[in-house]
């Protein structure tokens, strides 16, 4: 006798269960595999499966909010609905690493599924290729998303679905490449869907947040192909039938912690680094500066990685425009040169600094050659060392990204305003936003950013990030002046303004206007 219940058996025990996935005894009885909760119904009646044919519906499902809403269950859920639901079909579950994804799927769809059912084999599992083939030749794949270029085990196949479990895991390169690239029909009569479980909190909580809880949609995004269910502890009336302590658990979790994983409240706490970001706020029409405003440049040099050159305005009340970002992967210093001439007027601009990268020597064969900045200074650009201090980068980035209390004084509070540091509206400008917006607290240390490197084929990585955080250094927040008796600091942020407008008036160097002291760090 099966160990599986009955339809009516399971109604008849746990009313609050309704049968997905079932197969049929003997007898003619439907024995129920899998079963949902109405919060997971709710969930599994926005995918495909659900929908009668050519009925159209969301592409990108979100799903939780707060720890024990039944995620991962869903997931595993949902993965074997497209098996049973679409033969021959491919599907894929994400964790984060290799060991998360074994312990918290492949052992449980052992447990939770037989293997045979009354002589009739329903799975195999291929360990090396962590594979799972269904009776009807349907496969579930397993796999992980540590490292942006993680997304290249995917190559090849395309999958009906992919399951990002904790999705705010992972970068926005890697859920984007995946279903840019990957997200196809295999077979026929397959409708592809992305499905997104995950609780707030980690280095993804951003775009997870803007696409699913904020709702706010770039260019070639569809409100339509997007949708989200709320998951809360109390929706998952399994877990506190076997566990019902494990809300008081959550209780004494430290804050933000406690707000993501206890309430799911995506508003708690930080996640992201520049939280600040508001496209809205940040991106403005292109306009021509004024003559009499500073303007100067910031480079970030890379071959493997991109390389990124920043062209800046400054004006005399010290609001702060990026007018473009230039970039470009693999090329050397003249293809960067000569990318960087076309598009900004170098001999206009009064300095440039530079991470401190430039001024190594590159040897090849036991020979030195020039360093990046010598080669610069050969085509008249000079460039001046940046203050690369991490973490005082990062505060100056997040007081001139700051808007919600910079206009003007109601009923004595501040009102909102307009940061002090903002981008035109173009293409390589958004994408640099968009990096910065991605940018993740180091999670070992809240005061620095979490490094992210480019993947091979220079995808991914804080290239603009990092230039653009060299430029907001080398252009501090409105400073106080320096009293009377305080001793002079020729290399003080005040000294470096004070010599950056000497050297507009004085140093003129070949196509370029001068370059300002290296600073100190």
């Amino acid at each position: 006798m099966s160990d599986l219940p009955t339809v009516a058996e399971l109604a008849a025990s746990k009313p609050h269960l309704t049968s997905i996935i079932s197969v049929t005894d003997g007898n003619g009885d439907e024995r129920v595999i899998y079963a949902l909760q109405p919060k997971q119904l709710e969930a599994f009646n926005l995918t495909p499966m659900a929908r009668k044919k050519g009925e159209k519906g969301p592409i990108y499902i979100g799903f939780g909010g707060a720890a024990g809403g039944g995620k991962s269950f869903l997931a595993r859920v949902l993965a074997t609905a497209v098996a049973f639901f679409w033969p021959g079909s491919s599907s894929l579950i994400y964790r984060e690493t290799e060991g998360d994804v074994k312990k918290n799927h492949v052992g449980p769809f052992q447990m939770e599924v037989p293997q045979y059912f009354e002589g009739r084999k329903l799975w195999s599992y291929n360990g090396s290729e962590m594979c799972m083939t269904w009776f009807n030749a349907s496969k579930t794949y397993f796999g992980y998303l540590k490292q942006d270029e993680d997304v290249k085990r995917a190559q090849g196949p395309a999958f009906d679905a992919f399951f990002f479990e904790e999705s705010t895991f992972y970068t926005w390169f890697m859920v984007q490449w995946l279903t840019g690239n990957r997200l196809r029909s295999s077979v026929d009569g397959t409708t592809p869907f992305a499905f997104y479980p995950s609780n707030p909190g980690g280095r993804g909580m951003h775009w997870y947040k803007r696409l699913f809880i904020q709702r706010r949609y770039r260019e070639g995004e569809r409100a339509e192909d997007y949708a989200f269910v709320q998951s809360l502890l109390a929706d998952n009336i399994e877990l506190d039938i076997r566990d019902p302590s494990y809300k008081r658990k959550l209780d004494h979790l430290p804050e933000p912690h406690r707000s993501w994983q206890r309430d799911g409240n995506f508003a708690a706490g930080a996640g992201s680094a520049l939280s600040q970001i508001d496209w809205k706020r940040h991106l403005v029409d292109p306009f021509d500066p004024p003559d009499h405003w500073l303007q100067f440049g910031s480079y970030d040099w890379g071959y493997r990685h991109p390389f990124s050159f920043g062209h800046y305005a400054l004006s005399p009340d010290d609001a702060l425009f990026k007018m473009e970002t230039v970039t470009g992967v693999r090329l050397l210093p003249p293809q960067q040169i000569e990318r960087i001439k076309s598009v900004v007027p170098v001999d206009a601009l009064d300095y440039i600094v530079a991470g401190h990268d430039v001024k190594h020597k590159i040897k090849a064969r036991g020979v030195e050659g020039p360093s990046i900045m010598e080669q610069f200074e050969d085509e008249d650009i000079l460039l001046s060392l940046a203050d690369i201090d991490r973490k005082q980068g990062l505060q100056q980035l997040r007081k001139m990204l700051e808007w919600t209390n910079t206009g003007p004084i109601v009923d004595g509070r501040p009102t909102a305003g307009d940061p002090q540091l903002r981008f035109f509206d173009t293409k390589n400008n958004r994408a640099c936003l968009e990096q910065m917006e991605n940018a993740a607290e180091d999670p070992h240390d809240a005061e620095d950013i979490l490094k992210v490197n480019a993947d091979d084929f220079g995808e991914g990585g804080d290239d603009m990030l990092e230039e653009t955080r060299y430029a907001v250094m080398s252009c501090p927040v409105t400073p106080n002046a320096p009293s009377d008796d305080a001793p002079f600091d020729a290399w003080s942020r005040e000294a470096l303004r004070s010599e950056m407008g000497r050297s507009r008036k004085s140093k003129t160097i070949g196509s370029g206007r001068g370059s300002m002291p290296d600073a100190v760090t």
